[in-house]
């Protein structure tokens, strides 16, 4: 005759063990005396026994802007959105998944106002493998030109007065987990509109000497001019002596 027994029970804490199972036989025909008849305590029995394996949840992140970029332009509501891929979910079990942001170059906690930047997420495993997302919005007007990491921690959180740590993803050098944040260029200073003042180009050397050579040959023209007509003068005062003197004679 076969029979089988069912053992029920709650075993996450019991991963990585090897639990044996003990059998007792008795004869019940007196019920208020039952007599043993038979039983298999074995603890190597490999036949009795079964391993517990440990719930091994994966976990695959990937940080961005809202838009889905990974460059960020610094400002005053910067958001960054944390899509998180979970495998080997227990179905019906409720889990919290808290994340933060870090500073990549000093591989310490963002800390805006004094506070740390760090966002939880509930939810209620439907499907082993699910995806997830958690949001980030903190004033990044002063972080251009950093990097920041977002790291996160999931929680099985049944027991809500003990939490368990199930899963976590906290590398600073994941590409996937980091975005960058951009300066914000500067905007140029429009010019005030004023009166324009044409200067003008001094003369130079080459110019100069043109101007002197022209100047020069201007002053011996006017002097050769007045120089003929002066000869000229003289010239005919002399004639009209000439011809007076002749008509004296006669």
């Amino acid at each position: 005759m076969k029979v089988e027994v069912s053992y029920t029970f709650d075993a996450s804490e019991l991963g990585g063990q090897n639990l044996v199972t003990f059998e007792e036989l008795y004869d019940l025909k007196n019920p208020e005396e039952p007599v043993k008849v038979a039983e298999h305590k074995d603890i190597d029995d490999e036949g009795q026994t079964v391993l517990i394996t440990e719930r091994k949840i994966s976990i695959h992140t990937t940080a961005t802007d809202k838009n889905g970029k990974k460059e960020i332009e610094a400002g005053k509501d910067l958001t960054i959105v944390d899509t998180v891929t979970l495998e080997g979910l227990e179905i019906g079990t409720k889990y919290k998944l808290s994340g933060w942001q870090m500073i990549k170059e000093e591989n310490a906690k963002l800390i805006i106002d004094g506070k740390e930047v760090t966002n939880d997420y509930e939810f209620t495993a439907d499907k082993e493998n699910m995806e997830v997302q958690i949001e980030f919005t903190f004033d990044g007007s002063t972080l251009g030109r950093k990097q920041l990491v977002t790291f996160e921690e999931l929680y099985d959180i049944t027991n809500l007065e003990e939490p368990k740590k199930v899963t976590e993803h906290k590398e600073i050098n994941d590409e996937g987990q980091t975005v960058t944040i951009k300066e914000v260029p500067e905007t140029p200073t429009p010019e005030t509109p004023g009166t324009t003042t044409k200067t003008s180009n001094p003369p130079k050397t080459g110019d100069t000497a043109n101007a002197i050579l022209w100047i020069a040959i201007l002053v011996l023209s006017a002097a050769g001019i007045i120089g003929v007509r002066i000869w000229n003068k003289k010239k005919q005062v002399k004639r009209l002596g000439i011809e007076e003197k002749k008509e004296e004679e006669e």
